[in-house]
């Protein structure tokens, strides 16, 4: 793809260190901290900056370890999105900036999917999200809450995000990937407004877009990356992979 992404910036978030798996961003991977392996990821893609938002000094002492720009945040956040609402503040990034939000526990993303959904945004001028979903082809993947499943339709328009889905004969299901683009003043207006039950219940963020009809854009994934890092079984796998290479 042609490299004409001078909009685009990357950010990294990690969630409250004291709430369940936070920590996981120090987790050593083959001589490598887990959020090290995530910036080497995001090197590759054609992002103007890439920067790091979390609330805890011992992250921030690691990433600018091997050279991250660190942002501070506060502890107070909610979900990632209002961290990164936060940052785009303290740089006075203006609306239209597009913002890639890669999840920290993500060290296989291939960078062609970064830019897939960067450009997915920047083509999108009536969406305020876009993000990326790939086809579940595993019946364990269906049952897993971990997972999380979306439903969009022929225009690639999001319609639902769920945990839980009740399998049906011949339908497709799409798993959720940990990767999001945003303009900021979508993130403005995100940020603004209060969760919603629903959204706290579910522990899923994008039902405030819906809550704000804020338009949420999905295309398949270009390349199929590896497993995010929720879980042991998940982290022996990604060690695995990452031997090989």
């Amino acid at each position: 793809m042609e490299r004409k992404l001078e909009k685009i910036r990357i950010i990294f978030t990690i969630p409250n260190f004291d709430t369940a798996g936070s920590g996981k961003a120090l987790l050593n991977i083959n001589g490598k901290s887990l959020i090290e392996h995530v910036y080497c990821a995001a090197l590759k893609s054609d992002a103007k900056g890439i920067l790091i938002a979390t609330d805890n000094n011992q992250i921030k002492e690691e990433t600018e370890n091997f050279g991250a720009k660190t942002i501070m945040t506060k502890r107070t956040h909610a979900s990632g999105t209002d961290r990164i609402n936060e940052v785009a503040e303290l740089e006075c990034w203006e609306e239209d900036q597009i913002i890639v939000n890669l999840q920290g526990d993500s060290p296989l993303m291939p960078a062609e999917n970064i830019n897939q959904v960067a450009k997915l945004l920047s083509d999108s001028p009536d969406a305020g999200i876009a993000t990326l979903a790939t086809k579940i082809l595993d019946s364990k993947e269906l049952e897993d809450p971990n997972v999380v499943k979306v439903e969009f339709d022929k225009s690639g328009r999001a319609i639902s995000f769920d945990r839980k889905v009740e399998s049906k004969d011949n339908q497709m299901y799409w798993r959720h990937l940990g990767i999001y683009a945003y303009r900021v003043g979508t993130l403005k207006s995100f940020s603004q407004h209060e969760r919603s039950e629903e959204e706290v219940a579910a522990r899923l963020e994008q039902l405030r877009a819906f809550d704000l009809n804020i338009e949420i854009v999905i295309q398949e994934a270009s390349n199929i990356p590896g497993p995010e890092v929720d879980t042991e079984s998940d982290l022996n796998v990604v060690r695995a992979i990452m031997a090989k290479h």
